[in-house]
């Protein structure tokens, strides 16, 4: 393949564009460069949520606002030797129909991926599972056991100790002998199906020197060179050595990458110092994170709290409000005072989901035109666990113009924090037919979006009274409308639409809509319509409206006061407080108040049994209030899942 042939497969294959930057020189003894052979090589990043490009330096735009499984599914359909693929979770089927496609095609497939989530939803899993089985394609898991395509199950047990083979990539084509085919993606999303709603970033890297290095990482843990697995040479977690090489050269942009864990014999690079060097050493001006997690107590956040205390040194920061309020409920520096003052300006994401990213930006505001920017970004959380146990991986890119893009990313993500900006809605279509995931009260119930991602629907041009009036109140005539909306949409489907019959309106992290709900038989009625006619709720006067909509609304309000219907039976009453619950009710009465209610309170949740209940309050006791729903993951026995199916029935104050 001649170099004209090279540069236009490799911008076909996903549009990436090539980025000509400068370098320094290697501080660390473990940094040493082999000459790559492939004669175009890049780095392009991609974001799922809007960036500011308000922030935009010499007309640089990220890809943002994007499809991110996409960005591995393309690749893999245009392989043309192997797929190696190392992942957290397997979850989402288009991995799994892509990965079995490249089979069907000849290709050599490998999957190695984590014990604990390879079972950890039935519903999603067994049907993953199946299908690469069906395609011929092996995986093994950290703890050393196979699964071979015959459904023959070689269980082996690999030291593990709870560590989590946290890794997402993916090599591809590295079989084929021109060095100009090998290719890596990755990044920090699992490939759940709410991986794409969490904000995320994909990296794919062409350069065969960093594809050689995670086929050998990869291999570590594969057990062998070849297409079956050896699990008596599995290695994982601190059983890794360190790869052969450290440092690159994508094309002119210099790139460390190392994998955690720290090994037995503690001999390789150590991702914790490394990153404490270069804060330590390499930052004049600013610095800025955007972390799911990030330990008060590391090196990491110990080194940033420091250099940080120059007031003529910047840091910002965003943390996922569930382990913000953690640390905030535990008087760690992230949610102190000092942590918004002077140069300092740290706060919780306010994301369509989780903020998912393990990403720290230095120098990336640098007026210094001579001081390059780093950016330090992968699946490794700025933790002990990721140091210490977890399989991981990052980069360290040396490049102005990839800072500038990630800088963009965080000043979306920090105005988000703000209220400045608001978080993209999930996609749906007006004609798409959405499953019912729960009803909060009579305003707001919840869609499926995608298996597993819940999303927030109110009633557009309806008031019905809330359920939450405060912290032993309710709204008058909430519980009926709840328990009427609930009626209305059991065993049925949802179409959303807004003012003019297309998308619906986004605001506030729920959708304001029109909604026709439609049961088996394929009857359909206007949920809307049906609440106030039936004396559920009055007319609100928010978001746009069709004046069609507007004069029926109130047509049916006037009825429904005239007929002295549901809560206008006691039109006095209608917007006062009420007490929420009698205590012998308590199975009926929503939400619950997570930071004070009772075992017996507690209960009345889905999935919440005596003994989970009994371990909310001892938790709560010995680690204070919840400031997150999420928080409730960090009770054993309470997953994600859990969470998930509870969040419409709980609230924090």
């Amino acid at each position: 393949m001649n170099n004209v042939s090279r540069i236009f497969r490799s911008c076909w294959l996903l549009g990436f564009v090539f980025l000509g930057l400068t370098v320094t020189e290697p501080v660390n003894a473990f940094l040493t460069s082999e000459t790559d052979s492939s004669s175009v090589e890049w780095i392009q990043v991609y974001f799922n949520m809007p960036v500011d490009t308000s922030y935009s330096k010499d007309g640089i735009i990220p890809n943002h606002s994007w499809d991110l499984v996409s960005t591995l599914t393309n690749m893999i359909d245009h392989a043309k030797y192997s797929i190696d693929l190392a992942v957290y979770d397997l979850e989402h089927h288009a991995v799994g129909e892509a990965l079995a496609r490249a089979a069907k095609r000849g290709l050599r497939v490998r999957v190695v991926t984590d014990l604990y989530n390879r079972f950890d939803n039935r519903e999603f899993d067994e049907p993953m599972w199946d299908m690469l089985k069906e395609a011929g394609i092996i995986t093994i898991d950290d703890s050393g056991t196979v699964f071979w395509p015959d459904g023959h199950i070689e269980e082996n047990r690999l030291p593990n100790a709870g560590a989590h083979m946290h890794h997402k990539f993916a090599v591809i084509d590295r079989v084929s002998e021109d060095p100009d085919d090998h290719y890596v993606w990755t990044g920090s999303m699992n490939l759940t199906y709410t991986g794409p709603y969490n904000t995320n970033l994909t990296i794919v890297l062409k350069d065969n020197e960093i594809a050689k290095a995670y086929e050998e990482e990869f291999e570590f843990m594969w057990g062998s060179s070849g297409s079956k697995p050896d699990p008596r040479n599995a290695r994982f977690h601190k059983d890794k050595p360190n790869v052969s090489q450290n440092l690159f050269w994508v094309g002119d942009t210099k790139v460390e990458l190392y994998f955690s864990p720290m090994n037995r014999s503690q001999t390789k690079p150590s991702i914790s110092a490394r990153v404490e060097e270069l804060i330590n050493t390499e930052v004049d001006y600013d610095m800025a994170f955007i972390a799911f997690a990030i330990t008060p107590t590391i090196p990491i956040s110990q080194a940033l709290w420091s250099v940080s205390a120059n007031p003529d040194i910047l840091l910002n920061g965003v943390i996922d409000p569930s382990f913000y309020g953690r640390y905030r409920n535990q008087g760690d520096i992230w949610a102190s005072p000092e942590a918004s003052m002077l140069g300092r300006s740290i706060l919780p994401a306010r994301e369509i989901r989780k903020l998912h990213h393990k990403t720290l930006i230095l120098d990336a505001l640098n007026p210094d035109e001579n001081d390059q920017a780093i950016v330090i970004t992968g699946s490794y959380n700025f933790s002990k666990a990721a140091e210490s146990i977890n399989d991981e991986n990052i980069h360290i890119i040396y490049s102005d113009s990839i800072a500038n893009m990630f800088i963009q990313d965080f000043k979306g993500i920090k105005g988000r924090a703000r209220g400045e900006l608001e978080a993209p809605a999930p996609p749906v279509h007006p004609s798409q037919w959405l499953p019912v995931a729960g009803v909060q009260d009579g305003q707001v119930f919840e869609v499926e979006i995608s298996p597993g991602m819940r999303y927030p629907v109110s009633l557009l041009g309806v008031d019905t009274p809330r359920i939450f009036a405060g912290r032993d109140s309710s709204y008058y005539f909430a519980d009926e409308a709840k328990s009427f909306l609930e009626n209305l949409l059991d065993g049925k489907q949802v179409r959303l639409q807004g003012h003019d019959g297309g998308k619906p309106t986004a605001r506030y992290n729920r959708y304001h809509s029109y909604v026709t709900a439609k049961d088996d038989s394929g009857k359909t009625i206007s949920v809307n319509l049906e609440m106030l006619k039936h004396g559920m709720g009055g007319y609100s006067k928010y978001y746009r409206q069709h004046p069609d909509s507007v004069s029926a609304y109130m047509m049916h309000i006037y009825r429904a006061q005239v007929d002295s219907v549901g809560m206008w039976a006691e039109p006095e009453m209608v917007g006062k407080r009420v007490p929420r619950y009698q205590e012998d009710e308590v199975e009926h009465d929503f939400p619950i108040f997570i930071n004070s209610a009772t075992e017996k309170e507690l209960t009345s949740l889905p999935f919440i049994g005596p003994a989970r209940a009994a371990s909310i309050v001892q938790y709560r006791t010995q680690n204070g209030p919840f400031s997150d729903i999420s928080d409730l993951q960090n009770i054993h026995g309470i997953g994600p899942r859990i969470v998930d199916r509870i969040r419409p029935y709980v609230v924090i104050d």
